[in-house]
């Protein structure tokens, strides 16, 4: 996961991005309109840092999705995430049962796994628990990324899979599991966990024609420059009938309408691209993709808020030192509740957008 490094001295002296290091981005990326507004001029990276510079965020008038103009290009780009790394060995990520409690949680968890997506894991109880509370069986659908399980040999790429985490929760299920990952410090902490990672970005692969059964981007899109073409080339490598599962930010949050210019995922200018439930489903038709109809649901505001409130009072959001007054956290864990409320109504709200897609076929 990321974490936060002292930003470089030669950064933190920079005023203003690198001369001849931006683009200007003309049309929505993600449905190609040019009719616009300006929603959050100004904004600096407030949470790493590390990249100089303001930025502007337009508002798409035709689909909703939000997206920076100018941006930086992608010969600069790695300048934002200097301080921003997942570089830490994550082979101690799936814990294995110990005491009985653990073993009886891990047949529950295992029980629910087995009916609901079709796995076949041990040990597991005879039936799935007849309940359960909304926050654990959310965790336990977050562990399989919602997929169901197609079958022994199934196969697993994980775009922008980090010091791959996800890829060991996925092959203790029983995926044949493969990475992608742009940056080679988090890709090597991935291959010392025993995974098979490729190094750089997706498009630049050499990758086989309807090869996997499920390609995963969780906190990907939103960081890349060409969306749309990323997309179309995982529908090439994605068998007939295959699954994406897509997390990102809600633009269309609760937490952003409430915090603004202070919503916590806003991250510029590392975040580039910013989607609405409608606008990603949108985004998923035009490049082949049959969007599944819900968006999953996700409760996540407790920790959004708080980040948030951080930044609307001009604190370190990362660091979170000096910590809020006793009162402005209340208020946050109050509100914060309120949202997720709301988005156990109507998971289109949720501070976390998970849709999942399929590609046409059998």
């Amino acid at each position: 996961m990321s974490r936060m490094n002292s930003a470089p001295a030669g950064a933190a002296a920079m005023d203003a991005w690198p001369e001849g290091g931006l683009e200007s981005v003309p049309t929505c990326p993600a449905c190609g309109g040019k009719d616009r507004e300006l929603l959050h001029p100004g904004l600096r990276d407030r949470l790493f840092r590390c990249a100089p510079g303001e930025w502007n965020l337009f508002r798409c008038r035709d689909c909703g999705t939000g997206y920076l103009d100018p941006r930086p290009n992608r010969a600069t780009i790695g300048l934002a995430y200097s301080s921003y790394f997942t570089h830490v060995c994550a082979g101690g990520a799936v814990e294995r049962p110990g005491s009985w409690w653990r073993r009886f949680r891990t047949a529950q968890r295992n029980a629910y796994l087995n009916a609901h997506y079709g796995y076949q894991l041990t040990p597991a109880q005879p039936r799935s628990p007849r309940w359960l509370s909304t926050e654990r069986r959310l965790r336990f659908d977050k562990f399989t990324g919602y997929l169901r399980y197609p079958g022994k040999g199934a196969r697993l790429l994980d775009v922008g899979c980090g010091n791959g985490i996800f890829l060991l929760q996925l092959r203790s299920l029983g995926w044949d599991v493969a990475g992608v990952e742009p940056d080679p410090k988090s890709a090597a902490a991935a291959a010392a966990a025993g995974l098979n990672v490729r190094v750089g970005v997706l498009e630049e692969q050499s990758l086989p024609d309807d090869h996997y059964d499920a390609i995963t981007l969780s906190h990907v899109l939103e960081h890349l420059h060409q969306p749309r073409e990323t997309l179309r080339f995982c529908r090439r490598i994605l068998k007939p009938g295959g699954t994406l599962y897509v997390a990102t930010p809600n633009f269309g949050a609760a937490g952003h309408r409430r915090f603004g210019s202070d919503w916590f995922p806003l991250d510029p200018p590392r975040h580039l691209v910013l989607f609405t439930p409608d606008s990603l489903k949108r985004l998923f038709k035009s490049t082949g993709f049959m969007p599944e109809p819900g968006v999953r649901l996700r409760l996540a505001a407790k920790e959004m808020f708080k980040r948030s409130t951080f930044l609307q009072n001009g604190l370190d959001p990362m660091g979170q030192k000096p910590g809020l007054p006793a009162m402005t956290r209340l208020k946050s864990r109050w509100l914060a509740w309120q949202a997720d409320r709301a988005t156990r109504r109507n998971p289109e709200l949720a501070e976390e957008l998970v849709l999942l897609a399929h590609r046409p076929g059998s």
